[in-house]
């Protein structure tokens, strides 16, 4: 089983990679193929906050 404090360290990388992300969206200017790409990274970090958030839930 994995520890609380790996539980956390995922969930703060994942943290940082939404700001990373964001960062490169806000950034893109009119380059439309960098700001959908980068969405579409977006969706799947949101799905890795998801999956923490459930490991997270059945440590309780």
């Amino acid at each position: 089983m994995m520890d609380d404090a790996k539980i956390a360290e995922m969930d703060r990388k994942v943290e940082a990679l939404r700001e990373m992300v964001q960062d490169l969206i806000d950034s893109a200017g009119d380059v439309e193929a960098v700001k959908r790409n980068a969405k579409r990274i977006l969706a799947s970090v949101k799905m890795l906050e998801i999956n923490i958030c459930d490991v997270a839930a059945t440590r309780v």
